[in-house]
């Protein structure tokens, strides 16, 4: 396969140094040859053959593919990392690996377009997830990059212990800015962590569901295990 493709690529190549060729010797046939005509063809057959050696023996352009992406460190260390921690942002990842953001947006970008990463943007931040968990590992992605933020921990973990609350009441309970408290509400939502009562629209109440109880229930033991190990 990798002999076909080598093929593939270098035989425009090919043609292209050979149609060069072509075009010299049909000039030098219409006029008296010399030694800079010979010279010259002599010259472009060198650069075409050496062209030609160099491109196979240094292996020609490189895919990256599902089965060779995970060669290089980086890209293994990457992948490890968001298995270990779905939802992790760009710039978190890279300072976490000692990566300059930039080298690690492209590899990223190859291991999207190899289809075992995929990425959405929360909170106006790229997170990260593995493919390979399908539905799950997307709502888990979601689900932390969410409550990274201590502000949607606390209002979560309040909704456990005191579900059926409306806006007001959870700002004035954990003392925070009411406008505060409906942008981290709007993304809870949004990413299935809560649901709300809206029959008293002046008044909405929410609820933690079960996925938003199991993220907060996950993520805080990911904390203490983190705790633990500083």
């Amino acid at each position: 396969m990798h002999i076909i493709k080598k093929l593939l690529i270098g035989s425009p190549v090919f043609l292209l140094f050979s149609f060069f060729i072509a075009e010299t010797a049909i000039a030098a046939d219409s006029i008296k040859p010399s030694i800079d005509t010979i010279g010259l063809s002599i010259a472009v057959i060198v650069a075409a053959i050496a062209t030609i050696i160099t491109f196979f023996t240094l292996g020609g352009i490189k895919y990256v593919t599902p089965e060779n992406v995970l060669n290089t460190e980086v890209r293994k260390s990457l992948y490890n990392y968001i298995d270990e921690r779905p939802g992790s942002h760009l710039r978190e990842i890279a300072r976490e690996l000692d990566l300059k953001p930039s080298n690690a947006a492209w590899h990223l970008r190859k291991l999207e377009q190899t289809n075992l990463v995929r990425s959405r943007t929360i909170g106006g931040k790229r997170v990260y997830y593995l493919v390979e968990g399908g539905v799950d590992a997307r709502r888990e992605a979601i689900a932390e990059a969410v409550l990274r933020n201590k502000n949607a921990r606390d209002i979560m973990l309040y909704l456990q212990g005191n579900p059926g609350k409306h806006l007001l009441e959870i700002a004035n309970a954990l003392d925070l800015n009411h406008h505060t408290v409906k942008w981290h509400i709007k993304k809870m939502y949004l990413a299935e962590l809560i649901d709300g009562d809206t029959s008293n629209s002046a008044y909405p109440v929410y609820y933690p569901t079960d996925i938003g109880i199991q993220a907060v229930s996950n993520f805080s033991h990911h904390l203490k295990k983190l705790g633990k190990a500083a």
